[in-house]
């Protein structure tokens, strides 16, 4: 290993028609790929510097039969190139050099975002749907432990040449999984696979550790640890405050319309408070102390909707209305990589444990210490010494613990 690159740790190999461009690891200025449960697919961009072998032999344009191959830590991570943002050429006394920017990503982004069915269900499960869906449509496997089947069933459904995300938006706001009879469906792609489950499903406390005990790492996240090798040390931290204009969109709210089964009109009205007690018991902390004053208002806004069943608005008034409001405070961690931290993961858990420092030595902050959910992992690489990579977890903590 050379004294200044790691280039034994990661490499990063691009494809067209089944030639193979080394790119020289010492020139990579950057590559990260994001996970994300609010996201579909896993996306990505690299950036490096070609001392003309791409150039004068491959010349990538951003086309289907390209793509973009990762290697780190025993894993194999392929990419398509979306986009072929930006090339820089770049002159010296010496040599002649290129920057190229190109936009990644997952193999299976144009499968579920631009290909279009027609196919016909009849009294089936909206997760069944989905789930004929992502095999015989988009060619893929939800990842079995977190496949949450769903309670309702529609009596008939058409794709409508629709793409299947298109689709599974639609089936994902009106359907309750089985798990906590509870709304608020996500479709998400991590290092793991496709995921179809429920956000208060994702938000269990647990044990879960990335290594054994004995090697000082476990399911607590520390920032005052001396160790820099702790793979739970946070190096720094960023934190995206309270935005009030969808504060109010959280506040409450009329819905009306037509149940055609039953023959009846229905209003309903939704407040802040119905919201906060229907996710009680999926409340990062204490439901005495909510981000939000409990007596917030909003606008009482009216709503009409194409839907027929009653029950379907309220899946998706509340569908709607938890993601709000979990993504009202993020906070954005940056450790040290490691693989088997995923956005939602099951393996190394999905929620992670803070113990997060007072002003006053010795002490713990109330209001931020405690479980937090990892919505989204952002995984950096880097051609300095180690570590050679580290990611930015980005967590949800909706409600606080205590009040200092």
């Amino acid at each position: 290993m050379s004294d200044q690159y790691n280039t034994d740790l990661f490499n990063i190999s691009l494809f067209k028609n089944g030639t193979e461009y080394i790119v020289d690891t010492t020139s990579i200025e950057s590559f990260y790929f994001i996970e994300d449960v609010f996201s579909f697919c896993i996306t990505g961009k690299l950036k490096f510097t070609d001392h003309g072998t791409i150039m004068e032999q491959g010349n990538f344009w951003g086309w289907r039969d390209e793509s973009v191959v990762v290697t780190y830590d025993g894993t194999v991570k392929t990419f398509k190139i979306h986009k072929f943002n930006k090339h820089t050429p770049s002159y010296t006394i010496q040599q002649k050099s290129n920057v190229f920017e190109l936009i990644l990503v997952t193999p299976k982004y144009y499968d579920l975002h631009h290909k279009q069915w027609s196919r016909s269900f009849k009294n089936k499960k909206t997760t069944d749907i989905m789930n004929h869906i992502m095999k015989k449509m988009v060619g893929s496997n939800f990842y079995p432990p977190t496949f949450e089947a769903s309670n309702e069933r529609i009596e008939y459904f058409y794709t409508g040449l629709r793409s299947p995300a298109e689709n599974f938006k639609y089936l994902m706001e009106r359907s309750t999984g089985v798990s906590k009879n509870l709304p608020g469906y996500v479709c998400f792609e991590n290092i793991n696979g496709f995921n179809l489950c429920t956000l208060p499903s994702l938000m269990i406390p647990s044990n879960s550790k990335l290594m054994d005990p004995k090697n000082a790492d476990n399911f607590y996240y520390w920032f005052d640890n001396e160790n820099p090798h702790l793979y739970n040390k946070i190096f720094s931290f960023e934190r995206e405050g309270i935005d009030n204009s969808a504060e109010i969109k959280i506040g409450g709210g009329y819905r009306y319309g037509h149940d055609i089964k039953r023959k009846k009109n229905f209003k309903k009205h939704y407040s802040y408070n119905s919201g906060l007690g229907k996710f009680t018991d999926h409340l990062y902390g204490n439901i005495a102390y909510p981000i939000f004053d409990p007596n917030i208002g909003g606008q009482d806004r009216y709503e009409k909707t194409g839907d027929f069943r009653e029950d379907f608005v309220e899946n998706i008034m509340y569908n709607n209305w938890w993601k709000q409001y979990c993504n009202q405070q993020l906070i954005h961690l940056y450790v040290r990589g490691h693989k088997a931290r995923t956005a939602g993961g099951t393996e190394a858990g999905s929620n992670i444990n803070i113990k997060w420092p007072h002003s006053e030595d010795g002490k713990m902050n109330k209001n931020f210490t405690g479980v937090y959910f990892v919505k989204s992992v952002t995984t950096f690489f880097y051609k300095e010494q180690p570590p050679y990579f580290q990611q930015r977890v980005s967590v949800i903590k909706n409600s606080y613990d205590d009040k200092n």
